[in-house]
């Protein structure tokens, strides 16, 4: 098995296991009561979490467009172009995350309405979150790094 398989394989988990933990500050806000020292470390890290994954993508991207960009196109236009829906969906899930993070830890006590707006943006990050792992599976089981040395 290849590095850049397995890196791809441990990503692929990374965003799995990122729709999973932007559930838990979804429904730990939804309420907008103020946050403990143990909510607020739950959002800090699920938000610590979802950049990690994304940036696991960013690392592999390079090997990923010299590699198999072509190949994955010439093999099913279709699958590429849901790459690169993937890779926007990845960068809105992200961006929503660290919003819905600061938005979260910097509200001030009394500021429900924000907490429960970072309850929602936490909670459509999760779905797209899901949806975007979804589509990385399917493109993987149709062209990656496995294709590469054949052992897909």
């Amino acid at each position: 098995m290849n590095g850049w398989r397995i890196l791809e394989s441990l990503h692929g988990h990374a965003g799995v296991l990122a729709a999973a933990a932007l559930a838990h500050p979804a429904i730990l806000l939804r309420n907008g009561a103020p946050l403990s020292w143990r909510s607020r470390w739950s959002v800090g890290l699920t938000a610590g979490f979802v950049v990690a994954a994304f940036a696991s993508g960013l690392f592999i991207y390079g090997a990923y467009v010299e590699k198999l960009r072509v190949q994955l196109f010439l093999q099913n236009e279709r699958a590429g172009l849901l790459f690169e829906t993937k890779e926007h969906l990845a960068f809105a899930v992200t961006s929503l995350a660290l919003g819905a993070g600061v938005c979260a830890l910097a509200a001030p006590r009394g500021a429900r309405a924000l907490r429960r707006a970072a309850a929602a943006a936490f909670g459509v990050a999760a779905v797209l979150c899901l949806f975007t792992a979804g589509l990385g599976t399917y493109i993987a089981s149709v062209h990656g790094f496995g294709a590469v040395t054949g052992t897909q």
